[in-house]
């Protein structure tokens, strides 16, 4: 049973992966919309399906018109699906406008234009501090309060319902599968749910009785699922991000600031965004082409001008902004693991063409000197050990082998002592990127590269699939060494296996993953 589940978690994984990110998130937000206006038609939730019609529209007409707007006026590519997303969680915080005061859609279009405009204003270097949507519930309250408007505005967070609680973990679960954030969701909700329990017995509740209403009819499995895991205000690592989801959790359910203000969701995820933002990439960085060429068979690497005071560890990762007309439905955003040592000049990203080449890779290999890709939302945790004493193992599968370059460079540059054995597989010798580069390094520091060719029989090099066989030739001392496996999904998946079959402790394998591997 545990395999076959297992089996199925890993061609779930490989289907999401053909799709883009920000488009799984919208498919997923609208599918949420959707059940919620069908339960509205059927009446079984308050809020008539017209009236969450109505302010579906209003929502996404007003965040299309007002990040168009300012895009013009900053004069930045259009994100239309980024304003998609902030206008579809909105729709999800603000009760439906009622469909006998029309009127009342002014709320939620105040509400999404502050939210829109805060990405290009609430920002530093082009990069936004805290989670838009947030940002525009909370500053219309706060405006409310102190212009002392007639009535009251607080958001409902009306997502929150028994009759929604399917399709939300459905969504939510399917969201976090496509982009690997369970560290900060798992933290969020085990820290939320226990000081949850807390204040409950504090004021003398039944708390087997109220306990289920923190799931089924509370924010905090939406603020998890497509808040807390926004990727721009995410920390970079996974143990920042534990921090970030426990911070949040505890302070959007503890009582303790109520004697000073009122907490709510969203207040507390700001405050969590503000604190962890010196962790993050603050700028986006927009960096133009200063070469490409072509490294391997079907394999180009191109090289950006690295703006200053850009710092990264090797093994991280940045998403790489391409805009261009008539995307496809991977859109314009890639996650490409930085080639480059830290200390390099340039950033180098090795990209590998198909057969069957997205809109974004025909944009990409178009590029001429001197024409700009914009960078941001960099993260990782494929780093080196701190102990640089530590026998390390690679095992790279085709464009894989991008972290292991940057990690390679950062062993030279810094005199590290590590040793290193690098089993590179490929399907033909053609494939085989960065070779010289790869030989020179054997010279140069602690490193044995072997070659592993899977369709061709090579005298100097390992014929077929890595196996135990030739793990144990080349570095018989395996159980001592640290392993970094990157490349495909499933081949990652089948070398971390045949690694635990041979004993390798699992704290000792490394599994490199950035979202949207497509």
């Amino acid at each position: 049973m545990y395999a076959y589940l297992t089996n199925l978690f890993q061609v779930l994984e490989k289907r999401l992966d053909a799709i883009a990110m920000y488009r799984i998130v919208s498919i997923a937000l609208l599918t949420l919309a959707f059940c919620s206006v069908v339960l509205g038609f059927l009446g079984l939730i308050p809020y008539s399906g017209t009236e969450q019609v109505i302010s579906l529209a209003v929502a996404v007409l007003t965040a299309q018109i007002v990040n168009w707007l300012c895009s013009l006026l900053w004069r930045v590519p259009v994100n239309s699906e980024s304003a998609n997303i902030t206008a579809l969680i909105i729709f999800f915080l603000i009760i439906p406008a009622q469909f006998s005061s029309l009127g009342d859609t002014w709320v939620i279009a105040t509400v999404t234009f502050i939210a829109i405009v805060s990405k290009f204003i609430f920002a530093w270097h082009k990069q936004h501090l805290a989670n838009p949507a947030a940002v525009g519930v909370l500053v219309l309250a706060i405006i409310y309060e102190v212009f002392s408007l007639p009535g009251y505005f607080e958001s409902s967070w009306w997502i929150g319902r028994v009759e929604l609680f399917i399709p939300l973990v459905i969504a939510g679960v399917l969201v976090v599968i496509k982009i690997r954030k369970w560290t900060p969701v798992i933290t969020f909700l085990v820290v939320a749910f226990f000081v949850y329990l807390i204040e409950e017995l504090r004021f003398g509740s039944d708390v087997l009785e109220t306990a289920p209403n923190f799931w089924l009819s509370g924010p905090s499995l939406f603020l998890a699922f497509f808040m807390l895991t926004e990727p721009f205000t995410l920390p970079p690592t996974k143990k920042l991000q534990m921090y970030y989801g426990a911070l949040v959790g505890f302070i959007s359910q503890t009582t303790l600031f109520l004697p000073f203000i009122k907490m709510t969701p969203e207040l507390a995820l700001i405050i969590g965004n503000l604190i962890f933002y010196p962790s993050t990439l603050k700028q986006k960085l927009i960096m133009p082409l200063v070469e490409m060429k072509e490294i391997a068979k079907n394999t180009f690497e191109f090289a950006f001008q690295k703006p200053a005071r850009v710092n990264f560890v090797s093994g991280q990762y940045l998403e790489w902004m391409l805009p261009h007309q008539n995307p496809d439905d991977r859109g314009i955003r890639r996650y490409f693991t930085i080639a480059s040592a830290p200390q390099d000049s340039l950033l180098r990203v090795a990209v590998r063409f198909a057969d069957t080449v997205s809109t974004y890779k025909q944009t990409l290999k178009s590029l001429t000197v001197g024409q700009n890709i914009i960078a941001s939302q960099l993260a990782g945790d494929f780093v080196l050990p701190k102990d640089n004493s530590k026998k390390l193992g690679f095992i790279a599968g085709g464009i894989g082998i991008t972290p292991f370059l940057s990690h390679v460079g950062q062993i030279r540059d810094n005199n590290l002592k590590h040793d290193v054995v690098l089993y590179y597989g490929n399907n033909t010798v053609e494939e085989i990127a960065y070779k010289q580069y790869l030989d020179e390094m054997q010279s140069t520091i602690n490193l044995k590269v072997v070659n592993v060719i899977v369709k061709e029989q090579v005298p100097e090099y390992e014929s077929g699939y890595l196996a135990t066989d030739m793990i144990k030739k080349h570095s018989p001392d395996f159980i001592e060494r640290e392993w970094y496996l990157s490349g495909p999904p499933g081949m990652v998946n089948a070398y971390f296996k045949l690694l635990r079959e041979m004993g390798v402790p699992k704290k000792n394998i490394k599994r490199d993953f950035f979202p949207g591997l497509a």
